[in-house]
């Protein structure tokens, strides 16, 4: 059993807060407590995010999420009782309490099943020309363009370690011996880094068919993004769902430039001035189990919208799952500028 540590809310609080302390928790579990301590249910990092999925707003109450009936185990509740357990439910932890109902620990799936879940293999897709971001990048491949103390590439790379990822496949078109000068076997990240080159560009999708064999499940990334994303929560999330692949959605906002009329016939019922609308776009981010990989014809270039509907004609699940951390593609130079700068502060602060 682990210790307690401060990942404790109460019902009045929000999402956004449960969110932080699940996140800061180690285990991606926020514990839902009543005014004396007692447990009134935990909420995972994939509960919020389902929940906002549903239209729950972020600044909404916790306590309107949390399940009229929570799983919770007894502190001496047997270890494969709650292994068999966490395992059914796809879940990372479970909360124990005593027999007043008060949080004494967390049962881990770690813990309990350490081999129970194989580590993901990473894919970083880095053969991309980045025209957006001529002429910055004539000479650098924007995945190797520098982010504060290290490059776009890296910073990818050590999330997916974080997220217990120990090899990871670099797809490689433009400026393919930079990356390798660059990275190397990946020895000095914690990872082993292969190196795999398209003979001619891929799409979004087709270079997987130049991966080996995979028996375990792929965390696949565009490799030019800049993101503070919990991989690890991402591929608890698509564990749980037992989906063929997740993708990550990104929220993205824009203002219409004129005033938008509301109509019912030909009368005019409103005028909404510059409106805004919010659209959940692919963030470029996706976990799939490794039988998906049939899907992607070998030698030609193929989309990963193509790649999805070919899962979904065969009747085979695709989850969404909401990033509520920083992203961005880094689609233009100021936005490159903007990040940067960011980085720029932030690693001063620290």
């Amino acid at each position: 059993m682990t210790e307690v540590i401060a990942a404790t809310v109460r019902t009045h609080q929000t999402l956004q807060a449960a969110f932080t302390a699940a996140a800061g928790s180690g285990e991606r579990v926020a514990v839902v407590v009543d005014g004396d301590g007692r447990v009134l249910a935990a909420v995972t990092d994939g509960d919020i995010r389902r929940a906002v999925l549903r239209g729950v707003a972020l600044d909404a109450p916790v306590g309107g999420i949390v399940s009229a009936a929570p799983m919770l185990v007894a502190a001496d509740e047997p270890d494969e009782s709650v292994r068999q357990r966490l395992l059914a439910n796809g879940l990372p932890a479970l909360a124990a309490v005593d027999e007043t109902g008060r949080l004494v620990g967390l049962r881990r799936l770690a813990d309990l099943a350490p081999d129970a879940v194989p580590a993901p293999v990473g894919v970083l897709m880095v053969g991309g020309r980045g025209e957006r971001l001529r002429p910055l990048t004539d000479k650098v491949p924007k995945p190797l363009l520098r982010m504060g103390g290290a490059t776009i590439v890296e910073r990818l790379i050590a999330s997916f370690v974080r997220a217990g990822v120990d090899e990871v496949y670099l797809t490689l078109n433009y400026m393919a011996e930079q990356f390798e000068d660059r990275l190397g076997d990946g020895s000095s990240a914690g990872v082993r880094i292969n190196y795999v080159r398209e003979s001619q560009a891929m799409d979004t999708a087709g270079s997987l068919s130049l991966l080996p064999p995979q028996t375990r499940p792929l965390l696949v990334s565009n490799g030019d993004l800049v993101t503070t994303i919990d991989f690890a929560a991402m591929v608890d999330f698509h564990r749980f769902h037992k989906a063929a692949v997740t993708v990550a959605g990104v929220e993205y906002a824009a203002t219409v430039p004129y005033g938008v009329l509301r109509t019912a016939d030909h009368h005019l019922l409103h005028i909404d001035e510059k409106p805004t609308t919010r659209q959940l776009v692919s963030g470029g981010m996706y976990v799939l189990a490794p039988e998906v990989l049939r899907y992607v014809p070998r030698d030609r270039p193929f989309g990963m919208p193509d790649l999805i509907d070919a899962v979904l004609r065969d009747g085979l699940s695709v989850t969404v799952f909401p990033v509520f951390e920083r992203w961005s593609d880094i689609g233009s130079k100021e936005e490159f500028e903007r990040v940067l700068f960011e980085f720029a502060v932030e690693e001063e602060e620290t």
